[in-house]
């Protein structure tokens, strides 16, 4: 073994400090967006669902995903770039069954809307039968959203089925749905289980990559107070029961989860890690 002198031993010391300055004054002054994602974010197996906020390009909240879905309409092309660093596959946020009274194209299609949108008082329901809906979703918002650098879709409110169970309904979800896979874009579908089930049933369950259903273990008991709890014994066995048909039918499923509790968490990530499902867990309802 070396032995090295008191002296060697003082100079040693010196130089480990003057480093470790040198080092902590780089960690200070190097901007963050120049750092790479560590090496986690391409192998993690949970989503990241922020429609709630806008990130900007800063995917210091994104280090521990794989996938992050956010409303893209928003965003900039360098900022999806810099979300995507590290490998992670950007989705973007799109609901093709209702329309939100902020969207700049509002009242362009205000008068194809349904109906109130239950504790949402700025959205409404939309009748996807209508072609100039079905148009602008494939042929201008999904466009749009491509040329900003998105990997795929992550589309809510096919549940607009549910609302309205008409064959009309069903048929404009499948046109919108078969012309966006007709160009290779993976699709997620957030919620619609009665139109993903009749999907699958006709042998159409392949126009799609996967499912994330939502309040499968968790339910939100306030909207307004952000408040959430246990989801009821029938909901969840037939949640279960829906997700085991998706993986049956080679689909990907997912959870989408409301809580605060760490226990509760807990449970869901058990839940998920046995039954391999992907999963999101919120402690806010906006997704925030």
């Amino acid at each position: 073994m070396i032995q090295l002198s008191s002296r060697s031993r003082e100079f040693s010391l010196r130089k480990c400090l003057t480093a470790l300055l040198l080092t902590v004054i780089l960690l200070i002054a190097v901007p963050e967006s120049l750092y790479t994602v560590p090496a986690e974010a391409a192998t993690a197996p949970t989503w990241a669902v922020i429609i709630g906020t806008n990130l900007g390009g800063n995917a210091a909240r994104l280090k521990n995903y794989k996938n992050v879905v956010v409303d893209v309409q928003y965003y900039y092309p360098n900022e999806i770039k810099r979300l995507k660093a590290g490998g992670r596959k950007v989705y973007s946020y799109m609901s093709i069954g209702s329309l939100e009274t902020y969207r700049p194209y509002y009242k362009r299609f205000k008068k194809y809307t349904l109906g109130r949108y239950d504790n949402w008082d700025n959205e409404r329901w939309m009748d996807v039968s209508k072609k100039p809906w079905q148009n602008f979703i494939v042929d201008e918002l999904v466009a749009s959203v491509r040329r900003k650098g998105c990997d795929g879709l992550w589309l809510d409110n096919t549940d607009v089925y549910y609302e309205y169970h008409r064959e009309s309904i069903y048929k404009g979800l499948l046109n919108i749905i078969s012309r966006i896979h007709s160009k290779n874009i993976p699709i997620y579908i957030n919620g619609g289980d009665e139109f993903v089930t009749r999907l699958i049933n006709s042998g159409k369950g392949r126009l799609i990559n996967g499912v994330f259903q939502e309040e499968v273990i968790t339910s939100i008991k306030s909207y307004s107070g952000n408040r959430f709890g246990r989801q009821t014994k029938s909901d969840r066995n037939y949640f279960e029961a829906y997700l085991r048909k998706v993986k049956r039918a080679g689909l990907n499923a997912a959870v989408l989860e409301y809580t605060k509790s760490a226990a509760m968490r807990r449970e869901i990530i058990a839940f998920c890690n046995k039954n391999k499902y992907s999963y999101y867990i919120s402690s806010d309802v906006h997704l925030k």
